[in-house]
């Protein structure tokens, strides 16, 4: 068992009398948010060395499988170390408990020792009043659209981290503005949660190694994590990035999207990067068979209204390749998400 004393959720400290009693009552009367949260919670305190973890299912079919709980711990520590968010650390979790993301603030609040302050996991949580905090995680969809009180909830957070999916340019711009600091994760479940992180500006940084994680590429340029905090194995992804330095890359795409158009290798990413200018609905690029190239580029947009393929490519002349334009665009009312916000494609 990892408990720091000074753990707290929900202004209740975990060292103190009728702890238990308060987290028994949360597991037969809370909402269900509440009730997975002292559930991980009373997995974490039991005698087991192991506890259960699952993936998204963004890229593939969900799954679960047992993790030993040293190895969440020196995860936790990693991003403490990052952020110097040690014992009494006031964080904010609105992240759903399902997933990795939102199991690794409760691990990180019980080793650490955080305050821990946890709201339901809506897809507006700046809506809700809450008091100033020094940490927090998010998704890109629970930021998107932030009205100008929203922002300034989120500034008094003194630092934020964004994942679970791609961060548009348009609130990349927004999230740049901001006073506090703010970061983009990257991670795979394999790495349980974040092994590198960027610095959210108005350019495009490179994301940059967690202290004693290491990258390298194979011959396809796909990243190779070593994270002996985890793993004494090396990691492979399937990212495709541009290898810096054995600490710093720059993602460009995932290799099992990449469409090989008339031999041309391209990466919906990228393009999905130059378009997110001109289009104001959610989006995303794929593939469909062609007799002639072997795979064709198209766009799908969420939206009710019908869009003109011709209009559209005039849009595109200058800001696209002309490999990369889309043979095609289809629309639909709306995209199916995982619950971090991920589009997931080709649904």
């Amino acid at each position: 068992m990892m408990l720091h004393p000074s753990f707290r959720y929900n202004g209740r400290k975990s060292n103190e009398a009728g702890f238990e009693g308060f987290i028994q009552a949360i597991a037969q009367t809370g909402e269900s948010w509440e009730k997975e949260h002292v559930q991980f919670i009373m997995d974490w305190l039991n005698d087991e060395s192991e506890i259960a973890v699952n993936t998204s299912g963004s890229t593939g079919q969900p799954k679960e499988w047992s993790v030993r709980k040293e190895l969440l711990a020196n995860s936790a520590r990693l991003t403490a170390n990052f952020f110097n968010c040690f014992d009494g650390t006031r964080a904010l979790l609105c992240l759903p408990s399902t997933y990795i993301a939102g199991k690794m603030m409760l691990v990180r609040a019980m080793v650490l020792g955080w305050d821990l302050h946890a709201i339901a996991p809506v897809s507006k949580p700046l809506s809700i009043a809450f008091g100033q905090m020094d940490f927090a995680a998010f998704t890109p969809m629970q930021l998107a659209g932030m009205t100008a009180e929203e922002q300034k909830r989120l500034e008094s957070i003194a630092q934020v981290i964004v994942g679970g999916a791609a961060v548009s340019n348009t609130l990349r711009v927004q999230l740049a503005m901001c006073s506090n600091r703010i970061f983009e994760t990257y991670g795979m479940a394999e790495t349980l949660s974040h092994v590198a992180l960027r610095r959210i500006m108005q350019s495009e940084e490179p994301f940059v190694a967690l202290d004693g994680v290491r990258f390298s590429v194979d011959e396809k340029s796909r990243l190779l994590i070593q994270a002996t905090h985890i793993s004494d194995s090396i990691l492979q992804s399937q990212d495709v990035v541009e290898l810096i330095d054995d600490r710093h890359f720059y993602f460009r795409g995932r290799y099992d999207q990449m469409i090989n158009s008339g031999g041309v290798k391209l990466f919906p990413e990228v393009i999905e990067r130059k378009l997110a200018s001109i289009i104001d609905h959610p989006f995303y690029i794929a593939a469909e068979p062609d007799e002639v190239l072997g795979q064709r580029v198209v766009l799908y947009v969420e939206t009710t209204s019908q869009l003109n393929l011709d209009a559209c490519r005039k849009q595109w002349d200058g800001l696209l390749e002309r490999m990369e334009f889309p043979k095609a665009v289809y629309t639909k009312a709306q995209f199916e998400r995982t619950s971090s916000g991920k589009i997931i494609r080709n649904k």
